[in-house]
């Protein structure tokens, strides 16, 4: 598939880590809890509801809470698009007790290609329009900031154990680069690497826990590295047969 080949070259090409002798890094351990519905409206549209908690663990205390809604249309077999829209507060670590809020309406494109057997290999474009709430870094002040992000994810997974009853547990590995565009000081975002397990209950419920590095620049020259244990319950309603494998396209 052309269109596959020519996402994952972009994505190769505009990747960057930063080199640990060049920089300094804050190293940061978070923990994120997720629910994640999704439920079925037709053969080819799924509405897709997420909660989400993240915390600081040393100190423990409050870092962000999201909640998400996306509508998807299957639009092709290996084809899914979605447009979709979040709120999430944020605690800041300069100002733990600021909590600063953001509207966020999002657009994005899932490519899916199946490599062998067993193997599922993702990419996604998604499009944010981020509306985050002024600040001094003391208060909220009036009005939204805004900005555009483009994101890049690919993803692989591959189902390593069957279990009676139709029980699986699948490996999923992805690598996704957030990119600033419009007034804002710096271009790259960040940057998440995710390894995870997730293992099927029954046909409406899974469950994943995995490990997230997540590192984000503060200045030119210092990241924040966050080591991040990243758990989700996934629920599902409707006709199990038309969801395709949807938690790990998304």
């Amino acid at each position: 598939m052309k269109p596959l080949k020519y996402c994952l070259t972009i994505f190769m090409v505009m990747v960057f880590i930063p080199s640990k002798s060049q920089h300094i890094y804050i190293s940061q351990w978070q923990a994120w809890f997720r629910y994640y519905n999704q439920a079925q409206l037709s053969e080819k549209l799924i509405l897709h509801t997420e909660i989400d908690e993240r915390i600081n663990l040393n100190p423990a205390q409050q870092f962000q809470f999201f909640t998400h809604v996306h509508l998807h249309y299957r639009v092709k077999p290996w084809l899914d698009v979605a447009a979709g829209f979040n709120f999430n507060v944020t605690n800041p670590p300069f100002n733990p007790s600021l909590g600063v809020p953001e509207l966020r309406p999002w657009q994005e494109a899932n490519l899916i290609k199946n490599l062998g057997k067993d193997i599922q290999f993702q990419f996604r474009y998604r499009l944010d329009e981020r509306f985050i709430h002024n600040n001094d870094r003391q208060v909220l002040l009036d009005g939204y900031h805004f900005n555009w992000r483009h994101r890049f994810r690919i993803q692989f997974t591959r189902p390593i154990v069957e279990f009676n009853n139709n029980r699986t547990l699948t490996l999923k590995l992805s690598d996704e680069v957030m990119l600033n565009a419009g007034d804002v000081p710096r271009m790259l975002d960040q940057n998440r690497i995710f390894a995870s397990l997730e293992i099927k209950l029954n046909e409406r419920f899974s469950f994943e826990c995995g490990y997230l590095n997540l590192l984000q620049p503060v200045t030119d020259d210092i990241y924040y590295e966050r080591h991040i244990i990243r758990s989700t319950l996934f629920h599902r309603i409707g006709n199990k047969q038309s969801f395709r494998n949807e938690s790990n396209t998304l």
